[in-house]
């Protein structure tokens, strides 16, 4: 059975995720991503331009498969905060599939400028992200289940940063699990608080 284009190009990105998990994006050479991904230099430079385009690649698809699970999570329905918990359920989800992934992500937010290749991130992709995660924060507000004492830009940060702290502390310890019990508990505890 031949492979399909998609298939194929997700095969590649896939090995590459691989290579450039094991040393870094500067410590990866372009022998070493040929090498993973079993292309030939001027297949890569056809399809990616090269080792940067590459690597865009790869974060470009971090972003769009979790926009895609979150909308998915979305569409179950249930009350904002049984969205809420979909959405961080559809993360810790791509986050326990793609663990080297998601250190690549990590690696290149949190990359000293020069680090990594100009424009890796894609500012309308994260944007997008955000953008419906606040848009389920919206909903709940109209609705009266979520407060409006802050604005729903300051709850979706204060909610990403839940979120982003249960995917860092699994990265570093992959015994925690990130399960529906664990979406539910953090999106409980954001919007509940911990006082009496």
């Amino acid at each position: 059975m031949k492979k399909s284009p998609d298939n194929s190009r997700q095969a590649v990105l896939e090995s590459a995720i691989k290579a450039f998990a094991k040393s870094g994006y500067a410590g990866t050479s372009v022998e070493a991503v040929l090498k993973a991904t079993g292309l030939s230099k001027p297949t890569l430079y056809y399809y990616f331009e090269n080792k940067a385009g590459l690597y865009r690649a790869i974060l470009a698809f971090a972003y769009d498969e979790c926009h895609r699970l979150m909308e998915e999570g979305v569409a179950r329905g249930g009350s904002g905060q049984q969205q809420l918990a979909s959405l961080a359920e559809a993360l810790f989800q791509f986050t326990c599939t793609h663990e080297d992934l998601m250190r690549l992500v990590l690696a290149t937010i949190f990359a000293a400028p020069g680090e990594m290749p100009p424009k890796c991130i894609d500012p309308a992709k994260r944007r997008r992200n955000f953008e419906l995660i606040e848009r389920v924060i919206k909903l709940g507000q109209k609705s009266g289940d979520l407060s409006q004492d802050y604005t729903s830009i300051e709850l979706t940060h204060g909610l990403m940063g839940a979120i982003s702290h249960q995917v860092r502390s699994h990265l570093l310890d992959p015994g925690r699990a990130l399960d529906r019990k664990c979406a539910e508990r953090t999106v409980a505890l954001f919007l509940d608080g911990g006082r009496k």
